[in-house]
């Protein structure tokens, strides 16, 4: 149904209907993209059962009624699936949903029917009493019939030991020569003559009885029949219907299908006296295409209309003139038949009532036409048909006469289209036509390029320049013998060559120009995309450093917090102790003291005031790490923070000092000189490992290492930070930490690697499980940071 919809699809020239149906074909489309193809599954084509049940009193099939349920079981899924695309497609949800489904009449079908045809016992209580009779007759004449092979002679009289049917009787196969011997009615004989098909006496009647019940079931299911098809004839009205939007729907959505395949775009239809359809591609090539992918489908700028709506397209053979002829009128009757057009967004046509083509040649011995006079009775058509909404296709115009009587007669017509008003688009080789068409107030120049140095066309259109025909080059690159092709060269005109040198120079300039500005529109396509690539690495970094300086300022405040309840155990302890007040509150004066030397040294500092150099001592804000600038290039400085080198922008660094001024604590001699806690003066910490010494101000302080700790470990911090880091950096600073760790006296360390992907975990499982100096290895509790940390227990393998 939908696809004789789309074989006798017409465009329409009422402009509400064809913006309807644009909308449909866009709509349908949205559904595709949602909810995929409606379940169309098969749907019968049930007209010839519509036709039958107009006639009153006619009885259908059971055949084709039985076709009637699968159809209104689609109705039923075709509104599950509109309402499934309401939002994208309101109009086309809407008449989905509104078809009618008739549920009391497909119910009554599927109840009375199978879907092969059969009528059900459950159609009447008639049919299912007289098929319970006959099956009970049947199954009595057979047990009878059967008796008979028990017989004493029965071996001499059947030929063979079954029952069978004849002429809707049941009988018995005796041998022709025992008829004498078996008295009954001979009803078939086979084809040797050596059986008779027999209906013994003493079954007669019980035959006669289930005849007379196979009639009475025939009566009764042509009854059933006769009152499903006055059923189907109360709901005529809404069947047709039914069947009416499917074929409309099926063939919407193959609009939308095809505009899909074919890229295509929803065009503009209005009544203003234009057509522009940029980057059109003809449909019929495409459909080529799909067949032949290897032949590439070549798009064309096509643009004609007021104030000039005559276009004169001039060029070289086979280089795209009647192409373009074609793909206007194509994309004109395709938009006022529903359909997108395979061309650019943005396409704009005219609502037309008439396209007329002169394309081709119709000269005809039998009606004594020659290709000229052909054209002209065709022209005599149009004129006499054209007004200001039509489009008029002229092809090789002024061709098959005198060049310069075609070329008269040919301008001549084009000025009579402009008068009647009609947009006019022509191709020639005729250079008056080419003059004509760049001084006449209504016409407009355009040419099909051509690349001289392929020799071969472009299929392109140019405006407001016309082409050559390029014929002598055509003709050699064609195989013509190069002799030929110079003769011919001497015949041309000097004025005739000085124009054609013109024109190639313009082309020329023209494809420079056009590579220029395809070059400078990809040079300003590559700055678009790194700008926005370094604007979204820029916004990437921004969003990491504000993520660090709150991981930073929160773990600051938690450190701090344990540093207070540390100082106030402390002063509990103290107090318990026997020292004097004056003792005590001297204790509580420098714990106080150093609380506050702690928050001091989580507070951020301000940023330096002057760029960096060689020799600082720097602090870079984003990493969360301190060192001394190496080297600075450029933009760039080179920092060390302990056994880690970087490089950062230069811009990046916060200046805090000079290397000389703030010295290494464990280089200081008070770091040389840390004792452990509670340790004599005579038994120093000895100076062992090779580690990298670790501040106790800044990050270190920031991260709770207080120099309290730093005394029991030579300075070497019970964690390790490395979040943030890649997962091979973090394997090489784990490593030198945990031998560092190892050598400063630490039996627990704890790695933080945050949750993140899981990836910085598996790598510091990965590291321990092999490590030589982990003993045991675990998740940290809940008050050690949980998954997000892992505790390593230390001593020698």
């Amino acid at each position: 149904m939908g696809h004789e919809r789309a074989q006798a699809l017409e465009p329409q020239a009422d402009l509400e209907v064809v913006r309807h149906a644009l909308i449909e074909t866009r709509q349908a489309r949205q559904a595709l993209a949602v909810a995929g193809p409606p379940p169309w599954n098969i749907i019968p084509d049930v007209r010839s059962l519509l036709e039958h049940a107009c006639v009153p009193g006619s009885v259908a099939e059971a055949a084709e009624l039985a076709s009637l349920p699968p159809l209104l079981e689609a109705a039923a899924r075709l509104g599950a699936y509109g309402r499934s695309v309401s939002a994208e497609a309101p109009d086309l949800a809407r008449a989905l949903t509104g078809l009618p489904t008739l549920g009391p009449l497909a119910d009554l079908l599927r109840r009375s029917l199978d879907p092969d045809g059969g009528v059900r016992d459950e159609a009447s209580a008639a049919l299912k009493r007289l098929r319970q009779k006959g099956r009970e007759l049947r199954a009595q004449v057979i047990k009878r019939l059967e008796s008979y092979f028990q017989g004493a002679a029965a071996e001499h009289i059947f030929q063979e030991r079954y029952v069978t049917v004849r002429h809707g009787r049941y009988v018995l196969p005796i041998r022709s020569e025992a008829k004498a011997r078996f008295k009954g009615i001979v009803h078939d004989r086979s084809q040797s003559g050596a059986t008779l098909f027999v209906e013994p006496e003493g079954v007669v009647e019980a035959n006669n009885d289930l005849v007379q019940v196979a009639r009475e079931e025939e009566a009764e299911i042509l009854r059933v029949l006769a009152a499903l098809t006055d059923a189907v004839r109360e709901q005529l009205p809404e069947l047709e219907r039914l069947v009416e939007d499917l074929g409309r729907l099926d063939c919407i959505f193959a609009r939308a299908e095809l505009a899909d395949r074919m890229e295509a775009t929803e065009p503009v239809v209005s009544d203003e006296h234009a057509a522009r359809a940029f980057g059109a591609r003809n449909p019929l090539l495409l459909a080529q295409q799909w067949e032949a992918p290897e032949r590439p489908v070549v798009p064309m700028d096509i643009e004609v209309g007021e104030p000039t709506p005559l276009l004169v397209i001039t060029g070289p053979n086979a280089g795209g003139k009647t192409v373009a002829l074609k793909t206007l009128g194509l994309l004109c009757l395709m938009a006022q038949s529903g359909l997108h057009v395979p061309a650019r967004e943005g396409a704009r046509l005219p609502l037309l009532r008439a396209i007329f083509a002169i394309i081709g040649d119709d000269q005809s011995v039998a009606e004594n036409l020659s290709t000229f006079s052909a054209f002209v009775k065709q022209l005599k058509e149009v004129l006499e048909q054209v007004d200001d909404r039509s489009l008029v296709l002229l092809d090789e115009l002024g061709a098959g006469t005198d060049p310069d009587e075609g070329a008269a007669l040919a301008q001549a017509a084009l000025e009579a289209l402009a008068e009647r008003g009609a947009l006019c688009v022509a191709s020639t080789h005729l250079e008056p036509l080419k003059g004509f068409a760049s001084s006449h107030p209504k016409a407009r120049n355009a040419s099909v390029e051509f690349d001289t140095e392929r020799l071969a066309p472009t299929f392109r259109l140019v405006y407001d320049r016309p082409g050559q025909s390029y014929a002598l080059q055509i003709g050699a690159r064609l195989g013509l013998p190069s002799e030929l092709i110079a003769r011919a060269e001497g015949h041309r005109s000097t004025q005739r060559r000085q124009l054609e040198a013109l024109l190639q120079r313009l082309e020329e300039r023209d494809r420079e120009e056009a590579a220029r500005e395809a070059q400078l529109e990809r040079r300003e396509v590559e700055s678009a995309t790194r700008l926005a690539r370094a604007e979204s690495q820029l916004e990437a970094v921004r969003k990491q450093a504000a993520e660090l300086a709150a991981r930073s300022k929160s773990e600051a405040q938690r450190m701090l917090s344990e540093v207070r309840r540390t100082v106030n155990a402390e002063w509990d302890k103290l107090k318990k102790e026997s020292r004097t007040r004056e003792g005590l509150e001297q204790s509580r004066k420098r714990l106080v003291e150093t609380a506050r030397g702690l928050e001091r040294a989580a507070e951020p500092e301000p940023p330096g005031t002057r760029p960096a150099t060689a020799g600082d001592r720097v602090e870079v804000p984003h990493l969360g790490l301190k060192g001394d600038v190496l080297d600075v290039d450029g933009g760039t400085a080179t920092v060390q923070a302990g056994a880690v080198t970087i490089k950062v922008p230069a811009q990046a660094l916060r200046v805090v000092g000079r290397s000389g001024t703030t010295p290494h604590p464990a280089l200081s001699p008070e770091g040389r000189g840390m004792k452990r806690e509670g340790a004599s003066a005579s038994n120093p910490l000895p100076h062992r490992g090779r580690g990298p010494q670790f501040e106790v101000s800044g990050e270190a302080a920031r991260r709770g290492l207080s120099r309290a700790e730093g005394a029991g470990s030579r300075s070497i911090p019970p964690e390790i930070h490395l979040i943030g880091r890649t997962t091979d950096e973090a394997r090489d600073l784990l490593e030198k930490y945990l031998d560092d760790a190892f050598l400063a006296g630490l039996a627990k360390v704890r790695i933080i690697h945050g949750k993140g992907t899981g990836a910085l975990r598996r790598a510091v499982e990965e590291l321990l499980v092999s490590h030589p100096l982990v003993t045991s290895h675990r998740a940290g509790e809940g008050h050690e940071g949980g998954a997000g940390a892992t505790v390593a227990m230390l001593g020698q393998s």
